[in-house]
């Protein structure tokens, strides 16, 4: 007999005897760890939803809760890695790498929980949503170890490059002492970092100044001097003076000229300056100076006290040139009423007052809320780069510059949805609804009413789905809550009726249009798929970018259908494409079109009902009228 066969027989005759079955070929020591969100919510499966708002800014972060196996042997260190590019952060103590950032919780006892916090530094520019990785490599006492793993979702709200909306004019003719905006790559930086102020500041140009007629000073390299300095071309926007010098520091202001910014002849509110200056020094001997704007190396800025980021600095230093000087007069007020200003303190909760040097205070109570950074050094994340914070514009805005409340950082959270299209019994059904503004790790929840017997609402994704049983009409409310404690829950109420409705007829139809934009198809608008909301990025669309004006969209049928009712779902990108001014429904009466009487709703994510008397005709047109871009449709239903 083979020594293999012997010791299977020896294996098998000692587990009867003793009575004890083999281990199985897997098993684990311990059970998973938890990890739980500010609703209550187990995200081991579906992880955790990051959001980069449009813009470059300090983005929020979300705080989760880790419980450890509970039947683990203590301690157990669980060791977190957030893996899929150098941009994510966790907070402190925490390490940040090429990869990502790790940070270690050690638990004494099965009944300790620890939070922690992860964030993603802004990504510049237009881009699409994100997919990372968070490990948990969980090990106890008697060194037995386990490894999870979760989604880290990242949802990137800037699909269109965002861009100030007036011209900036740089000039560089006074760096004369050092030279430092010589160097194509620090130019750019400090630029980008003007830029990024102005992208936030909802302006139009102002009259022009012509070359010469606006003055401005610069200081000496000691800033014992002064050099007296003037435009050396017309402008419309902002012109920004650049100079280098060797000591003792950085910094900016606006031009105290007496000279403000007009349009019409009419001077702006706040005043607004015409011009400013931003002057650029650091340590030599020190530091490194750091130009690039890469995504990718910016975790390497934390190198403590060796590297000098030019964008960071130039950001905070040209803050004082944009909003944070006595020599705005909005400033000055803001200081002399303790920064109790609405907006600060609606998003705040208190009043959040500037230092003798028009800085908003370091310390932890005036860090930015949702980011936890303070646009400084020192807050909950290791330090990458002086970063734009929502804080820091909502006090800029104080100095008299009017912000751009469309962008997402400054949205309330709403459901967007309008209607939920019908289902029918015994067929599968799937329809999310949409939601924007907050901080966009969105809770869904059914809080009265219900749904039709055999669906269900995801609370992660506001998916609703199944297969219904039975026809009748269920009204429930549904309640959103975001991912900031300070956000009040918002409510809709839905009706959705399955079973009893009408066919939709315009399956049967070919549609046409007066105008298809490149890469989409009129197709799109009887598909017979409900969009999951009005800028759908995964399926057909039909669009008249660039065409504006009037556009139209229609279905033909070989033979005459009666109708009484159309379902109309419109495409928005928020960019090219958007809602219509305004709409109509026309049918073919056999020589002409003739407008449908009716009300005519215009909203988005949802479908939009018209109901009219019965029309007989073999054409049923959308016509459309372009608003300040051009318009589309995503899906067209027509009932008898």
């Amino acid at each position: 007999m083979r020594r293999s066969t012997v010791a299977a027989l020896l294996l098998l005759i000692s587990t009867v005897l003793i009575g004890v079955r083999p281990a199985p070929a897997f098993s684990y020591a311990f059970s998973p760890a938890q990890v739980v969100d500010m609703f209550g919510r187990t995200i081991n499966a579906y992880g955790v939803k990051l959001v980069d708002w449009e813009g470059y800014l300090a983005n929020p972060y979300v705080q989760v809760t880790v419980r450890p196996p509970q039947d683990a042997q203590f301690p157990v260190t669980i060791e977190l890695k957030a893996e899929g590019t150098s941009r994510l952060m966790m907070d402190l103590p925490s390490r940040l790498t090429a990869t990502g950032a790790t940070k270690t919780l050690t638990f004494a006892n099965a009944g300790e929980s620890k939070p922690f916090k992860l964030e993603i530094a802004s990504r510049r520019g237009a881009g699409q949503d994100e997919l990372h990785t968070l490990r948990l490599a969980i090990r106890d006492a008697s060194g037995a170890t386990l490894q999870q793993s979760m989604p880290i979702r990242i949802q990137q709200d800037e699909r269109t490059a965002l861009q100030p909306t007036i011209p900036l004019n740089f000039d560089y003719r006074f760096d004369t002492i050092t030279g430092y905006f010589g160097n194509a790559a620090f130019r750019t930086a400090a630029e980008e970092a003007v830029k990024d102020w102005f992208r936030f500041f909802d302006l139009q140009p102002f009259d022009t100044v012509a070359a010469g007629a606006e003055n401005n000073h610069l200081p000496g390299n000691d800033w014992q001097n002064t050099v007296n300095v003037t435009n050396n071309a017309a402008y419309t926007g902002m012109y920004v003076f650049f100079r280098g010098i060797q000591t003792p520091y950085s910094t900016g202001y606006p031009a105290a000229n007496g000279k403000y910014s007009t349009r019409g002849g009419q001077q702006l509110a706040g005043p607004l300056h015409r011009s400013t200056a931003m002057i650029f020094e650091y340590d030599e001997a020190n530091k490194q100076l750091f130009t690039s704007l890469a995504d990718e190396d910016w975790y390497r800025t934390d190198i403590a006290g060796s590297v000098l980021d030019v964008h960071g600095l130039v950001m905070h230093e040209y803050g004082h040139a944009v909003a944070y000087h006595s020599d705005w007069a909005g400033m000055r007020s803001y200081v002399q009423g303790g920064g109790n200003d609405p907006d600060v303190v609606d998003y705040m909760g208190y009043a959040v007052p500037l230092d003798s040097s028009y800085h908003i205070p370091g310390d932890q109570r005036n860090w930015d809320r949702l980011s936890g950074q303070s646009g400084g050094w020192t807050h909950y994340f290791p330090t990458r780069r002086w970063m734009l914070t929502k804080l820091a514009l909502l006090v800029a805005e104080n100095a008299g510059w009017k912000l751009n409340r469309n962008l997402t950082p400054f949205l309330k959270p709403s459901i967007t949805t309008a209607s939920l299209p019908a289902a029918a019994p015994g067929q599968a059904y799937q329809q999310t609804l949409a939601a924007k503004g907050g901080v966009p790790f969105y809770d869904w929840q059914v809080i009265s009413g219900s749904l039709p017997a055999g669906l269900s609402l995801d609370r992660f994704t506001g998916t609703i789905s199944g297969t219904p049983s039975a026809a009748g009409t269920s009204s429930f409310t549904v309640q959103l809550r975001d991912y900031d404690a300070r956000s009040a829950p918002v409510t809709k109420t839905f009706s959705l009726q399955v079973g009893a409705s009408s066919v939709n007829l315009a399956r049967a139809a070919t549609p046409s249009a007066s105008y298809t934009s490149s890469g989409e198809s009129v197709t799109a608008i009887n598909d017979g798929i409900d969009p999951p909301s009005s800028n759908d990025t995964v399926n057909r669309r039909w669009g008249t970018w660039p065409n504006t004006g009037a556009q139209w969209a229609e279905l033909t049928w070989p033979s005459a259908q009666t109708l009484t009712s159309a379902d109309v779902y419109f495409f928005d990108d928020g960019s090219g494409v958007r809602l219509p001014a305004s709409w109509k429904l026309q049918y073919w009466n056999g020589s002409a079109y003739v407008d449908i009487p009716g009300t005519y709703p215009v909203a988005l994510n949802g479908y939009n009902h018209v109901s009219f008397g019965q029309v007989s005709t073999t054409r049923l047109r959308v016509a459309l009228q372009s608003g300040q871009a051009s318009v589309g449709l995503l899906e067209v239903k027509a009932f008898a």
